[in-house]
């Protein structure tokens, strides 16, 4: 059985390694897919992985386990949602999106609400196997237990607090109950840890590390790994968080502030007082404990550790009766969604002979936010180069931590200089030269490696069109929407003139085409690195155009930056581009002034 681990966001990790594990000692093969903004963080490199669709859909799968709400539909495999949370009353934790073959339930609650929906819908089935990342809690219980009699030797305490709030704005408890929080470790001596969620406002996060500065016993925690502080926790204080769950299947009394569920079944309060008197009297009464054990019978009451087990071995019987889909009907609203998240499918993927090899190149200095990306965007390339003007940001680094790339140093002269250079050290013929900033989607991988390696290619190189990127959001217009660049040829037919040293010109000896799937171009971080880029390359034009002995006047500084101006917010339709269009029509004039007020300076140095 070939399987996909899907990933979405940093929780599905958690929740998918115990199937991971059980699929190796099983045999099966597995294959991660993780969303680019989990890229630094992935824990499991060492493990076959991609960010591509295109692979998925070359992976050939049988299987697709999902702890999320979306999956692409044309991924050949059973599609299987195994969920994220154990938190039905929120929004969307029972809507059928018709994206999933197979729900696999964590208890009798969820699988009896699954199968009414069954009823309607007609279109899924439902098996309940429990959840994998509670599997952790019969394997590890006691792991923790040394480290713990030692945190409460150390504070001369017998309990520890664990205070877990949702990151929601509308929803967390953060910013009430910081007073409540030091009265609780000032009175009762007890170990109060904090443990915030990635995406909690940085402001309520520098403002419990500096509590915790100031009270010893109060730890804030950065650990990934909250199961070792739901472990060593005796209660939990929350609110509306989907941990209050996973910390009543430990048996263990929880205290929630404003929570929004229908059913409460532990110790809440309507108002953010009172935290440390609840805390003693649920240490003293434990008055919910009937209501945990209803909710460990209803909501998880897997305590063998083999919820991951019978994951695998649901799906493996479930394909053995049922085969495997294709891919799952969608309506077009849906499909449309599924495209606009993880790209269109890629027709016919190129899975033929490669009678053709790619060097991949790149020039760099100070791309630590992009170079990661990038690389992995161009991992299908049968070798990796990368020039780098001795970048001081971590770039290095980073390259480093992929053996398949070739690094080389080299102190910068100007733009043609370092690429020809770069160009040179290419051992295959050819090449594909990016910018780091810059990506490969899946259609025009796929058009590229079709290209090449077709009997007989049209053209000895090609310009890519390019779709700019102002943060994360596409510019349609603004001068940018015929912007195209060479991007790959083949190195014994070209070179780069030598006269201008940036924005290099590359010169083909032989016929040039044009790809039709586009380039992705991040070039636009923020105003202050666009703005700085706009400059940079203006004073550099300026060293070119010094050459020509000709002095900047009136018309070089208001007249040619207005047109720069007009030509690309009016004439080429970057009004339409609303205040994104407005910002780069401003910045390129500006790259136009820049141009000739350095010019004026290195001709009043003559």
């Amino acid at each position: 059985m070939k399987v996909i681990l899907f990933c979405q966001n940093a929780y599905a990790f958690g929740i998918l390694v115990p199937i991971r594990d059980v699929l190796i000692e099983q045999g099966h093969g597995f294959l991660w897919y993780i969303s680019g903004k989990l890229l630094d963080n992935f824990p499991y490199k060492d493990d076959n992985y991609t960010l591509s669709t295109l692979d998925l859909q070359r992976y050939e799968s049988d299987a697709i386990f999902v702890p999320g709400n979306e999956v692409p539909y044309y991924i050949r495999g059973l599609k299987v949602q195994v969920f994220h949370g154990l938190a039905g009353e929120k929004k969307g934790h029972f809507r059928i999106r018709h994206y999933f073959d197979l729900y696999l339930t964590q208890g009798p609650y969820f699988t009896d609400k699954f199968n009414e929906l069954k009823k309607v819908h007609k279109n899924f089935d439902v098996i309940e196997t429990g959840w994998p990342k509670l599997d952790v809690y019969s394997t590890e219980k006691n792991r923790y237990d040394f480290e713990k009699k030692a945190i409460l030797q150390q504070f001369n305490t017998d309990k520890i607090v664990l205070f877990a709030p949702t990151f929601s704005p509308s929803l967390t408890s953060a910013p009430y109950l910081l007073k409540e929080i030091r009265n609780l470790a000032e009175t009762t001596g007890y170990v109060v840890l904090i443990k915030f969620h990635d995406l909690m406002d940085q402001k309520w996060i520098k403002i419990y590390k500096r509590l915790s500065n100031e009270i010893r016993n109060v730890i804030f925690k950065e650990d990934k790994n909250i199961i070792k502080l739901l472990l060593q926790a005796d209660i939990l204080v929350s609110d509306t968080s989907s941990v209050i769950y996973e910390f009543i299947l430990l048996n263990k009394p929880v205290i929630t502030f404003k929570n929004i569920s229908d059913r409460v079944l532990w110790d809440n309060s309507n108002s953010y007082t009172g935290l440390t008197e609840k805390v003693l009297d649920n240490f003293h009464s434990d008055a919910y404990a009937a209501e945990r054990a209803y909710i460990n019978m209803q909501f998880h009451p897997y305590q063998d550790g083999k919820s991951a087990l019978r994951m695998v071995n649901a799906v493996k019987d479930y394909i053995e009766i049922h085969g495997v889909p294709q891919e799952r009907k969608l309506s077009l609203a849906r499909r449309l969604k599924i495209n606009s998240i993880f790209g269109k499918p890629t027709k016919n993927p190129f899975v033929g002979e490669k009678t053709n090899k790619i060097s991949a190149v790149l020039i760099t200095y100070n791309e630590d936010i992009h170079i990661n990306a990038v690389l992995e965007n161009i991992k299908f390339a049968d070798e990796i180069i990368v020039v780098d003007s001795f970048s001081k940001d971590g770039t290095i680094e980073k390259i480093e931590q992929h053996p398949h790339v070739k690094l080389i140093q080299r102190t910068f002269v100007n733009y043609t200089d370092q690429k020809s250079y770069a160009l040179k050290q290419a051992t295959h013929d050819w090449v594909l030269f990016l910018d780091a900033d810059e990506r490969v989607p899946d259609r025009l991988r796929n058009e590229i490696l079709e290209t090449i390696n077709s009997s007989k290619p049209t053209a000895d190189a090609y310009y890519f069109y390019r779709t700019f990127m102002f943060k994360d959001k596409v510019l349609h217009f603004s001068g940018w929407q015929s912007d195209k660049n060479y991007r790959l040829f083949r190195k014994s037919k070209v070179h780069f003139t030598e006269d201008r040293i940036v924005h290099e010109t590359l010169v083909v000896d032989g016929p040039s085409g044009v790809l039709k799937n586009k380039l992705i171009h991040y070039s636009y971080k923020n105003y202050e690195d666009y703005r700085g880029k706009m400059i940079k390359y203006g004073q550099m034009k300026a060293v070119e155009e010094f050459k020509k002995d000709y002095d900047p006047n009136y018309y070089h500084f208001i007249i040619r930056p207005f047109y720069k101006f007009f030509n690309h917010y009016i004439l080429r339709l970057g009004i339409l581009d609303g205040k994104k269009g407005l910002i780069i029509c401003y910045l390129n004039a500006l790259g136009v002034y820049s141009r000739y007020k350095e010019l004026k300076r290195l001709r009043n140095l003559k």
